[in-house]
């Protein structure tokens, strides 16, 4: 419900008629127009005629809304300058500002979810960079801070995508280790008869190309992490060294006989299942208990879809700070798609998602035109259940039986079911009254 201040001329009754679900004051007076929005907090005014106080109105009220009729089509450019939202020649069209109330209706809702996500994400959601609201994840956050400072040795498992490097970084940040460097390792990039030179690092002459001395990965990593991503790929003729580098904490360059202390911790990471890597005779089982005297397994997207709202916040924020577009939230609908979503592609997924979306929208919020082809074919899944494959289902109802379900699957806790639904418990409840308990 937007709360809107009226100042027309020709105020007619179907106007006043299609904006009665919204709070709304009339304004005959115009002197009195700027102290008004100065005095009162108001999300939208429609006026007439009012293009030179544009520039007065806004910065009475940054944030509030302008739908401006005037009678020139060259005004529209000026006064969209000036600051008005939305720009229409006169006489007044009903269903066009039908469209653009109900647009700036939407852009107040994503407003005030947007609020609520960034406080959130401010408050106990975000964890050393790393955002969720879900229990699961919650419990795993609290596991890390009681463990981090002292375990040398993690294993993080999950999904491709699910954001293992991420969880690493915030063992690391919580760690003694916190002041020295983190050093990543792709085990599955590394060519097989190179990996104990690029770990260890190499003498001069010790082998085709050795052109000088070269410190490895173990050295970079000193008095820090060392991330060692896709353990699971690490060949088996080379995880005997590694092995013996755990157990002992030394090791020696190619070509060297000095021992160099291993003076970093170890956080290794894979999405693979280490111990079914161990029955198939890929991993050696005494490599994986020593690498795992601390092990967290990070669950997939799909089974956090909770956590899809705050992570859609986030995104948008990174997205503001790498391109500088401002994107607020995203839609209802499109949230509705996401949510529907089952992410085989993990949280990597949605980034991908939401920035493309976010760059290719015309809007200030994503719609569900701007996401990939198949959320769309998502949104239409669920717009035409239980329908005819040529009807549409009204919004309306879509949200209340999405409430509905929510509500039933939680047994009627509303603290839970809107956590699931990523609104608040207060915006869950207004939409209850709204649609109906």
């Amino acid at each position: 419900m937007l709360k809107i201040l009226i100042h027309l001329k020709n105020f007619t009754n179907d106007l006043a008629s299609f904006l009665d679900v919204h709070r709304i004051d009339v304004l005959e007076d115009s002197k009195s127009l700027i102290r008004t929005v100065t005095e009162s907090s108001y999300d939208l005014l429609i006026i007439d005629q009012k293009a030179g106080l544009l520039e007065e109105i806004k910065k009475a009220d940054p944030r509030i809304e302008v739908i401006l009729f005037g009678d020139k089509k060259v005004d529209a450019v000026e006064a969209i300058k000036q600051g008005a939202s939305v720009y229409f020649q006169l006489p007044i069209n009903i269903e066009s500002l039908k469209d653009a109330v109900c647009n700036i209706d939407k852009l107040f809702e994503i407003r005030r979810e947007t609020a609520e996500l960034e406080r959130l994400l401010n408050t106990k959601y975000t964890f050393a960079g790393v955002v969720a609201r879900n229990p699961a994840m919650l419990e795993i956050f609290n596991f890390i801070r009681r463990v981090a400072a002292y375990y040398r040795t993690v294993t993080i498992t999950g999904a491709t995508g699910t954001g293992k490097e991420m969880i690493a970084r915030a063992i690391h940040s919580l760690s003694p280790a916190s002041k020295g460097p983190f050093i990543v390792c792709s085990c599955g990039g590394m060519i097989e008869g190179l990996i104990e030179s690029e770990l260890f690092g190499h003498k001069k002459g010790t082998f085709t190309g050795a052109i000088a001395d070269k410190d490895g990965l173990f050295q970079a990593a000193e008095g820090g992490t060392l991330f060692l991503d896709e353990i699971g790929e690490l060949p088996l003729s080379f995880q005997p060294h590694f092995l013996r580098v755990l157990q002992s904490g030394e090791f020696r360059k190619v070509g060297s006989h000095k021992t160099l202390k291993a003076a970093c911790r170890i956080i290794a990471a894979t999405n693979k299942d280490l111990m079914t890597e161990v029955k198939n005779g890929r991993f050696r089982e005494d490599l994986y208990y020593r690498l795992t005297p601390l092990a967290i397994h990070l669950p997939p997207l799909s089974e956090r879809k909770d956590d899809i709202p705050l992570l859609c916040r986030f995104l948008l924020d990174k997205v503001k700070q790498r391109t500088g577009k401002k994107v607020f939230g995203v839609s209802r609908p499109a949230q509705i798609a996401l949510m529907s979503h089952d992410w085989p592609g993990n949280v990597r997924e949605l980034e991908n998602v939401i920035e493309q979306a976010a760059i290719i929208t015309p809007e200030s919020f994503i719609r569900v035109e701007d996401l990939p082809p198949y959320l769309k074919g998502v949104w239409h899944k669920i717009e035409t259940k239980h329908e005819g494959p040529s009807a549409v289902v009204p919004l309306d109802e879509i949200i209340k039986k999405y409430i509905e379900s929510a509500l039933e699957q939680y047994e009627g806790n509303r603290t839970h079911a809107a956590k699931a639904l990523g609104i608040s418990r207060r915006a869950l409840s207004r939409k209850v009254l709204k649609y109906g308990d």
